[in-house]
């Protein structure tokens, strides 16, 4: 990002494309930072991708196949969405127990190969991030006593997650009460104008509408099964090795259940196939028996945007700043990342939010 494009002052106008978690956060901390926000959404049906997205903060899990970057924004937007939360009128399921990532003897192969991976990645911080369980640890600790029937499990123990759809539908009825909302699919951004309406800045955080104006921006495909499921009690998030992808089982409140892959090769923006149900709901029921009993409340896809390298798209020149490509990680890196954003133009949100220096990774 260019520190030196510019800098922004209490009272201008902003514009802010886009109201995915990304462009979200980007006009509440501009709202909160009295700005005048104009902010610009076309889905009015929330079915973009942080409407279907499994909220997962987890940075030591995608860890082994993303960066230390990933990793370091991850750890700092987990320290600031207490805060966010605490920040909104509406209540939001946020929960910090943690991740357990488990595996089948016939898998056992890809399980030793994750924890040897964040073995050498986090290296001294290991054993303060993570804990090598057997199945007997799992109900000597109370983790999780239900699934004693794995073999072993590596607990994730500071990861965290967040109900996205609650907290997306929060910062929309903020906004809608103190922004300026606008119902409206916008065709032409440029530095200081959305439309020929002149602004004294523009953030354009339009996901995948934005690939005309980032070289290499694409979609990855994520699906994920909503389920209730009475008999089954989890606490902690669980991630399954499989042979083709890692799969989640998030739990949520009233026995509900989010069960996805955290990523599919493929732009496809159609609905789920019959293929990944039954591979989804199998995976869920090989981990506890009582998913077959479950019943299903939705099936959804996404497409999500991002880069060639898998990192964050972060560009700023004078009156304009483009936010995008943050790929599966929308939850897990929009606080960090739009709060350094705001840093470099000027503007201190930690007057709004507790944390340590935000990371210098962007």
């Amino acid at each position: 990002m260019n520190d030196t494009a510019g800098t922004l002052v209490k009272g201008q106008k902003v514009a802010v494309v886009g109201a995915g978690i990304c462009g979200s956060l980007t006009a509440w901390f501009a709202q909160l930072s009295g700005l005048q926000v104009h902010v610009f959404e076309s889905d009015e049906h929330k079915k973009s991708c942080s409407f279907t997205a499994a909220g997962m903060l987890a940075p030591m899990a995608e860890l082994e196949s993303s960066s230390d970057d990933i990793y370091q924004l991850g750890k700092h937007s987990i320290e600031l969405w207490p805060s966010i939360i605490d920040s909104l009128p509406q209540k939001i399921f946020y929960r910090t127990s943690g991740t357990l990532v488990v595996s089948h003897r016939q898998d056992r192969g890809s399980y030793q190969q994750f924890v040897k991976s964040l073995q050498v990645k986090l290296n001294h911080k290991f054993n303060q991030e993570c804990e090598l369980l057997s199945c007997h640890s799992l109900e000597r600790h109370a983790l999780e006593p239900e699934l004693t029937n794995l073999g072993e499990a590596l607990h994730l123990k500071n990861e965290a997650q967040v109900d996205g759809n609650q907290a997306l539908n929060a910062l929309h009825d903020t906004l809608k009460k103190k922004a300026h909302w606008h119902v409206k699919d916008v065709n032409d951004i440029n530095a200081f104008n959305v439309d020929g309406e002149t602004f004294d800045w523009v953030f354009d955080c339009r996901g995948l509408k934005a690939s005309k104006d980032i070289v290499g921006l694409h979609g990855v495909r994520g699906e994920v099964i909503t389920v209730k499921a009475p008999q089954v009690n989890l606490f902690h998030m669980v991630r399954v090795m499989h042979p083709r992808y890692r799969i989640y089982i998030v739990p949520r409140e009233n026995h509900h259940y989010m069960i996805g892959a955290t990523e599919i090769q493929s732009d496809d923006d159609g609905p789920v196939s019959v293929r990944s149900t039954l591979e989804l709901l199998s995976a869920a029921f090989s981990v506890h028996s009582g998913f077959a009993e479950a019943r299903i409340i939705s099936l959804n896809s996404h497409v999500r945007p991002t880069t060639m390298d898998h990192q964050p798209f972060i560009e700023t020149q004078p009156g304009l700043t483009r936010l995008n490509g943050l790929y599966r990680h929308g939850f897990l890196l929009s606080p960090a990342v739009v709060a350094k954003v705001f840093n470099g133009l000027g503007m201190d949100v930690s007057e709004y939010l507790t944390g340590e220096p935000y990371a210098h990774c962007v």
